[in-house]
């Protein structure tokens, strides 16, 4: 994973082939500021990591001058950060996803959002890998939440970890769970499905289970589910 700080290459910014971007007028800033994010994604899935997302780079990929990127970026970290924030969002949206497509029950619906969560990460391995580089997470970004002032870096994942929370919550309100303490039960299962993202992705030849009864018997295990 490069440090957020990568530096340009000096130098005459060279001459660019046709520039392909002609949608955005003036006025329509937002929508090109949308495509400079969608440029670092499409960039990070093809290479597997955001060593590659430099502002000449993303500059190809939309199809404008380099220099029109200051516009909206300051630099290349903060694109980073946007795509970023970007694939958090789109992780809690699988995860909302993955509880709508459950039951109406309490455990299903934990099952259903946390298959979501692993789903997305089986499917997206390389934006997945981008989320959690430790560099990012600026005290800036981090409030206290949950039990005893607990920090989840806002923006950072942290509505999905209160989904997870509230979740596990909700089956030990329903009787379901002997859960005691949601934030610890629901780090345990976040913990679970970051390992198996990621260690599945990096072995797939490896002799795994089927995934969703996998998923589901370390989330019952880790959850305190009762029968």
């Amino acid at each position: 994973m490069s440090q957020v700080a990568a530096i340009e290459p000096s130098g005459p910014e060279p001459t660019a082939p046709a520039i392909r971007h002609r949608r955005n007028r003036r006025g329509e800033g937002a929508r090109l500021g949308d495509e400079i994010i969608e440029a670092a994604l499409a960039i990070i899935d093809r290479t597997g990591s955001d060593d590659a997302v430099t502002l000449r780079a993303v500059a190809r990929e939309v199809g404008i001058a380099a220099p029109s990127i200051y516009a909206h970026f300051a630099d290349r970290d903060a694109i980073v950060l946007a795509a970023v924030s970007r694939t958090f969002s789109e992780l809690y949206e699988a995860i909302v996803a993955g509880i709508a497509g459950s039951s109406d029950d309490p455990v299903e619906r934990l099952v259903g959002g946390c298959t979501g969560y692993v789903e997305f990460g089986m499917e997206h391995p390389a934006r997945y890998s981008v989320l959690f580089p430790c560099e990012r997470l600026g005290a800036e970004h981090v409030p206290d939440v949950g039990p005893g002032g607990n920090p989840v870096p806002e923006g950072y994942g942290a509505d999905s970890f209160g989904l997870l929370i509230d979740s596990i919550a909700d089956c030990s309100a329903a009787g379901r769970s002997s859960s005691t303490d949601p934030l610890i039960d629901a780090t345990a299962v976040w913990v679970a499905m970051h390992g198996t993202v990621t260690i599945w992705s990096a072995l797939p030849d490896f002799p795994w289970p089927e995934r969703s009864a996998f998923i589901a018997n370390f989330v019952r295990a880790l959850a305190h589910i009762t029968p």
